[in-house]
């Protein structure tokens, strides 16, 4: 199913505004879904359209086996313009042959309300969740890897607009650094994300608070660029986010070196190092990241059978998994749920009795 459509959302709208701020444009809004109106090939490839004429110029890779769902809704604001969109698991892609086809430059801003994502550019990786933000310029590659549903506030600021406040040479913009939403830079987010919120229900209002958003962006880039990291702290970084990814993507049983590195735009030999020179092993770090899953299984349900909990945990048999389990803990995965269960159990009593 396909719906799009403009909408003022206020009754009286006047073209004139409120207290001499220039009036937003009536929201658009689209939503995109596979349905018996169109196939989920020509969903996509309308999604990827939709995408592009709302934002840039991109191409757009859906996560396989999974129903597609897709929606935008975005306004104009003084000095950017204001979206919400969310979607079903995807890769959107920034390529040079897009970069070719764009008229306009721009800072993009991305504030994550759900799902979870990763942002690529400039060699650095971006790990964000709900509540973090995150920039990104139009006019060098990047890529959002976005698994499962998501949704995010976005803005989309004009570079040269952008560079009357921020005293800096483009390439120093903190592309691809998280923003934290309990860092300075946070409060920004939270603002762009309750403006989003407004701008649906109370258009001039909305433009009314908006009046400084340039100014605010410009804060939260001039704050985060003090934490672009190099050298050392640069490569402690990359371990972060290649441990982040690696917990998200654990109990994927065919989660392998290459898709870690690619995942990471690292190279294989890059990985091996970043854990090799801490002591523990790319596959060390992972079996554990497994077995710890594993555990929280065993204890949370006792009737649950091993064979059942080695696939949630991503080992590719109960007999790997029995291996994995004894080298991590000394135990098997039974006397493990047995000596939890009689530590609980004393617990307990003692509790009783105190």
């Amino acid at each position: 199913m396909i719906r799009c459509d403009a909408r003022g959302l206020l009754a009286g709208w006047q073209e004139s505004g409120v207290g001499g701020v220039e009036s937003s444009e009536p929201l658009v809004e689209l939503r995109l879904n596979d349905g018996p109106e169109l196939r989920a090939g020509e969903a996509f490839a309308q999604w990827e359209a939709s995408l592009s004429e709302s934002y840039v110029p991109l191409a757009v890779d859906p996560e396989r086996d999974q129903a597609f769902h897709g929606w935008i809704v975005r306004g104009s604001m003084p000095g950017f313009e204001l979206s919400t969109v969310g979607a079903s698991g995807q890769r959107i892609r920034r390529t040079k042959s897009g970069i070719a086809h764009t008229d306009g430059e721009f800072l993009f801003v991305s504030i994550i309300t759900a799902g979870f994502g990763r942002m690529h550019q400039d060699g650095r990786i971006a790990v964000v969740r709900p509540g973090d933000m995150v920039f990104y310029d139009t006019t060098r590659p990047y890529h959002w890897d976005l698994d499962g549903s998501w949704s995010q506030v976005v803005a989309r600021v004009p570079l040269a607009l952008l560079g009357e406040h921020v005293p800096t040479d483009r390439s120093a913009l903190p592309t691809a650094v998280t923003v934290q939403a309990d860092s300075p830079g946070g409060v920004v987010a939270g603002f762009f994300r309750d403006l989003a919120r407004i701008q649906e229900n109370a258009p001039e209002q909305a433009t009314v608070l908006a009046a400084n958003g340039v100014k605010l962006l410009a804060s939260a880039i001039t704050l985060a660029g003090g934490s672009v990291p190099s050298g050392a702290s640069a490569q402690a970084l990359s371990r972060k986010q290649v441990l982040s990814f690696m917990r998200a993507r654990c109990t994927d049983a065919g989660l392998t070196v290459d898709e870690i590195a690619r995942a990471c735009l690292v190279s294989r030999r890059s990985l091996y190092r970043l854990f090799d020179e801490t002591g523990d092993g790319l596959s060390t770090v992972l079996r554990r990241m497994r077995v710890e899953c594993a555990q929280v299984l065993l204890i949370r349900d006792a009737s649950r059978s091993t064979a059942s909990i080695a696939q949630a945990s991503g080992f590719a048999s109960e007999r790997h998994f029995f291996r994995a389990f004894r080298v991590e803990t000394g135990m098997t995965p039974g006397e493990y749920r047995l000596v939890t269960a009689a530590d609980s159990a004393r617990g307990e009593a003692g509790r009783h009795t105190a």
